[in-house]
């Protein structure tokens, strides 16, 4: 469950489909409800004022991360499971590799060869060609933008003039994330390995059109009525996503078959030409790329945009796709060694921030699969 849900039940101001996620979450474990509490103490302190802002929800895991850290391990019978469950696992720290023992081979002493954390950086092209590098540390605006290293903004529409119709790109290479707000105020987080084309301004009654053109985004869209009743539109592949205003994930890199748009709150037509679809929230909509066939199932929205807060949520997820998920935040290669263990199924919640040999000592503790590094190469075996 997004953690800003808590906030709003503490605020009381969670909407009907909201509080129907909450609900569920809340009587799933014990555990669960512990950690609300615990939230809870520490959202009404009066020491701790910073956390009224949901925006500042990080500081909250902060604190509870130093009351308590543990990992917790559940092995089924016919099933190999990792469950490392929300509360306990937004706890674990460094600790955990710390006491795992690794093979001399699965340490690097190359710096350049070393597997690194994922960060903060993009490369963004400019309506003449030329390209930018944004990354931590390094400042960059136009009359139009700017950037601290971390994130993009553009100036408002409505602060600049109503003819500019040129768009720029944004590059998120394997490795890298990067927040963007667009000028009509919509916030856009970019994950690794993807790229976004959009306008500098947009047009004054006239519908907002952005390009997924491939990997995955999460929108959080500023309203149609702020814009004169103009709609906002995604565009990916085969697909358009057309938006009043409303918040939701789009996932379509290019070796992936199916196009997955997640609605989070708010309504959305998926659009495919002959065909229009709407979206109501908690269900996504899945595009096979190949027969052009839209399907609608029910998902768990967590688990579907916990990348846009810092986590990678597996719920019954085969190794084969957890390790392509790691490979493209840690920017690696992947190889297994024995067919039958690409399809074992893990859940687990584990933070972005965490070092990639922390989370394959866990997999590993299991005594069910082990791995080896050879720079950037991890084979699983």
């Amino acid at each position: 469950m997004e953690f800003k849900l808590i906030i709003k039940k503490l605020n009381n101001t969670l909407t009907e489909s909201e509080a129907k996620i909450f609900d569920e979450w809340f009587t799933e474990s014990p555990r669960h409800r512990a950690y609300f509490k615990r939230v809870a103490k520490e959202y009404n302190s009066k020491s701790s004022p910073e956390l009224k802002t949901i925006e500042d929800w990080p500081k909250v895991l902060a604190k509870i991360e130093r009351r308590k850290n543990r990992t917790i391990f559940f092995k089924y019978a016919a099933l190999l499971t990792i469950f490392l469950s929300v509360a306990s696992l937004w706890w674990v720290n460094k600790h955990t590799a710390t006491n795992s023992t690794i093979k001399p081979t699965q340490v690097l002493t190359a710096v350049e060869e070393k597997i690194e954390t994922g960060t903060n950086k993009a490369i963004l092209t400019l309506e003449d060609g030329s390209k930018v590098s944004l990354h931590k540390g390094q400042k960059y605006a136009t009359s139009y933008a700017s950037s601290n290293g971390e994130q993009l903004v553009y100036t408002p529409s409505d602060k600049k003039p109503s003819n500019i119709t040129k768009s720029n790109i944004l590059e998120i290479p394997r490795g890298g994330q990067f927040y963007i707000v667009l000028a009509d105020s919509t916030k856009v987080w970019v994950n690794a390995e993807t790229k976004l084309k959009y306008p500098v301004s947009f047009q004054p009654n006239e519908e907002r059109q952005v390009e997924l053109v491939y990997g995955e985004a999460y929108f959080e869209v500023s309203p149609s009525s702020k814009h004169n009743g103009s709609a906002f539109s995604v565009k990916t592949g085969n697909q358009a996503v057309n938006v009043i205003g409303t918040e939701f994930n789009i996932k379509a890199y290019k070796e992936e078959a199916l196009i997955s748009t997640t609605l989070v709150e708010g309504k959305v037509n998926i659009d495919k030409g002959d065909e229009t679809k709407r979206l109501t929230p908690g269900r996504q909509s899945q595009l096979d790329r190949v027969t052009n066939v839209i399907n609608i199932e029910e998902v768990d929205v967590y688990n579907e945009i916990s990348w846009k807060n810092g986590l990678f949520s597996f719920k019954n997820k085969p190794l084969k796709d957890i390790m392509v998920v790691l490979s493209r935040w840690y920017d690696f290669e992947v190889e297994f060694q024995q067919k039958d263990i690409e399809e074992i199924k893990f859940n687990g919640v584990f933070r972005r921030a965490e070092d990639i040999t922390d989370i394959l000592a866990i997999i590993k503790n299991t005594n069910e699969v082990d791995y080896e590094i050879n720079q950037k190469r991890i084979t699983m075996k």
